[in-house]
């Protein structure tokens, strides 16, 4: 009887220890391809895919996930061709179109990128996040009746969605509606009160249409830790704007690059608050001048810029403000496209 038990006793820790079976090794794999990042989950979607698990519309989810995964390595050459293999294999899947008409709009290709989330929406018709996408690349295009529209959409599709209710408000206020800006970033600080550029956006938004500020009590539920606290620190009148610029220094270059950029630029929207259009022009010609590349539409930050200081000296500060906030939206917390 001691004999047989060892025996059984070997047989259950080999079944342990022993190698995986292949259903279980595919099933990891798939685990991976959804849930993994980076090279860990491309080679995972790979294995997946030449597993011979999955066939036809069945395997269009991998080549959707490898896509994100390329997608996020900036390989948007990858992510399109494994999105145009995804929707070989499942014509009528409307995440793939969403997905490719991010790559695209990362990429640049406006025009694209809107005709992939038109046949998204097509497929989906409550497909809530090819309305926000769709309505940021409107806004890329300075289309902001459709931008509107779409955000819109998107907010009736999901009404808790803080993000979209921020961009709506940009938006409002890029196109002059000053009141239906302030409308919907309130909303958008109250769905998310942690939301630090919510409430600095509330806030200067608030300026503008003469409201009493309450950055302070928005200050109590905003993690004071990190950036951008030192820039609701200035707005409230407790550091300088050279203090807020030193506070954007940062071992690493690349998030360095962005905080002094927004440091920049708070502090030259600050100083437009206080009619000092000078520094204002200084400061946003600084923050044009240093805001990183990989920022949406950075491309158009420099004209608009000059455009804005010319607002400032010519007609004064009311004229100005609708300029500064289109430059603000192409290289500020710029609106990344979601994928599905």
């Amino acid at each position: 009887m001691r004999f047989h038990a060892l025996v059984i006793g070997l047989t259950v820790l080999f079944v342990f220890v022993g190698p995986l079976s292949p259903a279980r090794a595919a099933a990891d794999d798939a685990d991976t391809c959804v849930h993994g990042a980076g090279d860990e989950k491309i080679a995972a979607c790979t294995r997946a895919m030449n597993s011979g698990r999955w066939h036809g519309p069945g395997l269009a989810w991998a080549y959707i996930h490898r896509g994100n995964a390329y997608k996020a390595k900036r390989d948007l050459d990858h992510a399109i061709a494994d999105y145009n293999e995804a929707l070989r294999l499942d014509p009528t899947a409307a995440s793939p179109y969403n997905n490719r008409g991010n790559a695209y709009q990362v990429r640049g290709d406006l025009d694209r990128a809107i005709a992939d989330y038109n046949e998204a929406i097509r497929l989906d018709p409550k497909n809530a996040l090819a309305y926000f996408n769709r309505a940021n690349a409107y806004l890329a295009q300075s289309n902001f009746d459709r931008a509107i529209a779409d955000f819109n959409e998107e907010i009736r599709l999901n009404p808790k969605d803080s993000r979209a209710y921020f961009e709506l408000g940009l938006t409002s206020l890029y196109a002059g509606a000053l009141s239906n800006s302030l409308t919907a970033l309130n909303q958008a600080s109250t769905l998310d009160p942690k939301d630090a550029y919510a409430a600095l956006w509330l806030d200067i938004v608030g300026r503008r249409n003469k409201v009493s500020s309450h950055l302070s009590e928005a200050a109590t539920k905003i993690d004071m830790t990190i950036w951008p606290s030192p820039v609701i620190r200035m707005f409230l009148g407790q550091m300088t704007s050279a203090a807020v610029l030193a506070a954007a220094d940062d071992p690493d270059a690349t998030k360095k690059k962005g905080q002094v950029c927004e440091a920049n630029f708070y502090s030259g929207e600050l100083a437009l608050l206080q009619d000092a259009k000078d520094t204002a022009i200084r400061l946003l010609r600084l923050a044009a001048q240093d805001c990183p590349k990989s920022f949406t539409e950075w491309s158009a930050t420099l004209p608009n810029s000059r455009r804005s200081a010319r607002h400032i000296k010519a007609r004064g500060r009311h004229n100005h403000r609708r300029a500064s906030f289109r430059t603000a939206r192409r290289f500020l917390k710029s609106s990344t496209p979601v994928t599905m």
